[in-house]
């Protein structure tokens, strides 16, 4: 009996687990299939730091990223023509996410992203400093590769598209990324922006080249306010410094410095406001909207977003067909169109506001953007809002341009900025018609400031 119940014993000993076993050892095990699971490409933007104890017990300390989140997740809601757009191509999905990190673009997302691509990337963060490059540069992990650009700012700086293009993924459902912000651009290269506080468009919104896309946080799995920036090429990380114009990471460092040496330096606020309008920024006001060229004529008619559109909204007004597309509410009044205001006098057929340069322009009611652009006699950068009562509001010598055709706004929303014509006051032109007549605003406006 004696050897049956040591052989007993012995398998009993052999079943047990090892003197070394964690209760979490399973779970240890089976991270790297959930985060494949997932579709992303895990990312550890963790500063390093000594392995302490021994490395058995650091490397159980580095892959155990319970404690950090994705979130809170800070991103616009889908809307307009912009949520159309990426539905009809697949995009803002994990999926799509995946895809990029890991092969080519869809060749109808770089044909969708339209714009230019310029010999030179901009820099994505005006007074972002260098953090940590591109390559094997961990101190305790040299093996483990750094697949992008780390740059330091403060939280709440803005963050800017380095080229034209349209977002592609903007969300936070990549493992590690945080509030993260894709762009695909029409070299079918990809620019990726993590660890954002907020991103500021959405999928499908076609971007310029220094729009404002999100603000620099610390979301995902980061250790301090940066942005991470990759550059990928058929879904294969490059190194981006040398696609920038000399050292911008340097320009910036000495411009902080020097800011924050005289007091001019401000902490960043923007990024806590919940009215803030599109930014499409100084690079890119010049070219947000493609001229004709010289000797080819403006349709006569056209589908929306052309001029011969607009016109023909201007001349006859809005048919039944017309307004099937336009959703939100009907007013009997009209908002002041203008954040502010110093002044009023009739131009032509509509109101000249004077302003000052910069000051947000308002929609006057709910309404479908028809037209953005500049073919539009004497009113320069001009938008053209249809609303579904029938009304079609003007707005004219802006500086710049917040919204894009198709895109439904709601009354109040910022659609562009005033203008300085540098010919006299910077002010908004204003026109409202109905069924092809020029209707007078000024017994229709409402909240207008105590100045005028």
């Amino acid at each position: 009996m004696r050897p049956a119940l040591l052989s007993a014993l012995l398998l009993l000993a052999l079943a047990l687990p090892g003197r070394g076993a964690r209760a979490d050892d399973d779970v240890t095990e089976t991270r790297p299939a959930r985060r494949a699971a997932r579709a992303e490409a895990t990312h550890d933007d963790l500063e390093d730091e000594d392995e302490g104890d021994g490395e058995r017990e650091g490397r159980r300390r580095r892959f155990d990223y319970s404690r950090f989140s994705d979130g809170p997740r800070r991103v616009p809601e889908p809307r307009g023509a912009s949520q159309r757009r990426a539905e009809a191509l697949g995009l803002g999905t994990t999926q799509t996410a995946s895809r990029l990190f890991h092969a080519a673009p869809d060749p109808r997302w770089v044909e969708a992203a339209r714009g230019e691509m310029p010999e030179h990337l901009q820099w994505p963060v005006e007074l972002g400093r260098f953090g940590r490059g591109f390559g094997y540069v961990r101190r305790t992990r040299p093996d483990l590769r750094h697949n992008g650009l780390d740059i330091v700012a403060d939280e709440g700086s803005v963050v800017r598209a380095v080229a034209d293009g349209i977002v592609a993924y903007s969300d936070n459902g990549v493992r590690g990324m945080g509030n993260l912000v894709m762009i695909v651009h029409p070299d079918a290269s990809v620019s990726i922006y993590a660890h954002n506080y907020r991103t500021t468009v959405q999928p499908g919104w076609r971007v310029r080249r220094g729009e404002r896309i999100a603000f620099v946080g610390t979301t995902g799995i980061s250790r301090g306010p940066h942005l991470h920036f990759e550059v990928r090429r058929r879904g294969r990380p490059i190194d981006p410094l040398h696609l920038f114009d000399g050292r911008p990471w340097i320009d910036a460092y000495r411009a902080w410095r020097a800011a924050r040496a005289d007091g001019t330096y401000a902490e960043p606020t923007d990024h806590l406001r919940a009215d803030l309008p599109p930014d499409r920024g100084p690079a890119a006001a010049g070219g947000a909207v493609a001229s004709r060229s010289p000797g080819r004529a403006a349709p006569v008619d056209g589908d929306v977003g052309e001029v011969g559109f607009v016109r023909r909204l201007l001349r006859e007004g809005a048919s039944a067909a017309d307004l099937e597309e336009v959703e939100g509410r009907h007013f009997r009044n009209v908002l002041w169109p203008v954040r502010g205001g110093e002044r009023l006098r009739r131009e032509g057929r509509g109101l000249n506001v004077v302003a000052e340069p910069g000051a947000p322009v308002r929609a006057i009611a709910d309404g479908l953007v028809v037209y953005v652009g500049e073919e539009l006699r004497g009113l320069g950068k001009s938008i053209a809002i249809l609303h579904p009562n029938g009304w079609i509001s003007l707005y004219g010598s802006n500086a710049e341009t917040h919204v894009e055709v198709g895109q439904q706004v709601l009354r109040g929303s910022w659609i562009a900025r005033v203008g300085d014509t540098g010919g006299g006051r910077a002010h908004l032109h204003f026109q409202l018609r109905e069924g092809g007549e020029v209707v007078d605003p000024m017994e229709l406006l409402v909240q207008v400031p105590d100045a005028i």
